[in-house]
């Protein structure tokens, strides 16, 4: 193991602890059905033991924090609060993709339809905010609570912003990159950006580094998006859970895709593009053409060149040994398997 599983292995006890603390043991249906979705429950309520993954974003969190001189037991009401936020985003993306699977298991709205599953993303979304409010509780102050408030709530909208960007672009045949990558500032970026940023103000940081932190997590997140994209063609789905060459059956503008179409090399791409999602392809030979037309090789490039951005965002801050975790962490989110 590396310093950073080692880092994320003390970390992911205690961002569990503080969410199951925040959810509760209510055994009302809907807190029923939100633990499930986080992988606590099965579907009648019985406990279980799904990996709840990585825990990426409540971990950056965690990191900047004690990288700046903050405390680990001050910053975790805000992990947990981000995680919340992105659970609540995937309950709400599983409905609005259609999407029947996440993480090996049946999405939520599978089980109890879309409108309670809607109901149960929108009791997360509001548990993140009584979790912020658990900060005082933990001796930050107002000012920052507040300030941390206000970094998740602008957050919160760029990534509905971003999302409601991707749901427009299945609509259309073709995407430029401009236009793919400022929608993935918001969809995906926004919220990896404000993890870093809301550590940092949890430990007290000035604002420069407030703003190098989420600027280190704004370039992580476009990287990770770019590592996604690749999965959605060419991952596994014994890892990652999903039908192979999923973006591709929905019809997903992703870079690979929207590099492809822009070379000129890849008609049967383009063609298929052109048709309804769910309409029958050769998923393979698709992904092929795309690998021949350079885009998968492009897509590698931006998830590189946005880490060596991230890094450099960091160059003027005081980190310690803790600068060579913050490197591992932007290498790992640009080559994640799942």
């Amino acid at each position: 193991m590396t310093a950073l599983d080692d880092r994320l292995a003390i970390y992911r006890p205690h961002i569990v602890r503080e969410m199951r603390e925040i959810v509760g043991e209510d055994r009302a249906r809907l807190y029923s059905w939100m633990r499930y979705h986080l992988g606590w429950e099965d579907p009648e309520g019985n406990p279980a033991e799904t990996s709840p993954g990585k825990l990426l974003r409540p971990a950056s969190l965690l990191l900047a924090a004690e990288a700046l001189g903050g405390k680990l037991d001050q910053a975790l009401p805000a992990a947990a609060a981000v995680q919340l936020v992105h659970d609540f985003s995937l309950l709400h993306d599983d409905i609005e993709d259609e999407s029947e699977t996440r993480r090996g298991r049946a999405t939520l709205w599978t089980i109890t339809g879309i409108a309670q599953a809607i109901n149960s993303g929108d009791g997360m979304y509001t548990l993140s905010r009584i979790a912020l409010l658990r900060l005082r509780d933990r001796g930050v102050d107002a000012q920052r609570t507040l300030d941390v408030i206000s970094e998740l709530e602008q957050a919160c909208l760029r990534l509905i912003e971003g999302q409601q960007l991707d749901i427009s672009f299945e609509d259309r045949s073709s995407v430029t990159r401009d236009e793919y990558l400022a929608m993935i500032e918001g969809k995906t970026a926004a919220l990896l950006a404000a993890c870093f940023a809301i550590g940092a103000r949890v430990a007290g940081a000035p604002e420069q580094s407030v703003d190098a932190m989420r600027e280190f997590g704004r370039r992580c997140g476009l990287a990770f998006q770019a590592a996604d994209d690749l999965l959605g063609i060419w991952g596994d789905p014994a890892v990652t859970g999903k039908p192979v060459g999923d973006d591709l059956i929905s019809r997903k503008q992703t870079y690979p895709v929207i590099a492809a179409i822009e070379s000129g090399e890849a008609p049967a791409l383009q063609a298929a593009y052109r048709e309804r999602a769910g309409a029958s392809i050769d998923i393979a030979a698709l992904a092929a053409e795309i690998e021949a037309a350079g885009a998968r090789a492009a897509t590698e490039e931006l998830a590189a060149e946005q880490v060596e951005a991230a890094l450099a965002a960091l160059a003027l801050l005081s980190l310690g040994d803790d600068r060579t975790l913050f490197g591992d962490l932007a290498e790992l989110l640009a080559a994640r398997d799942a």
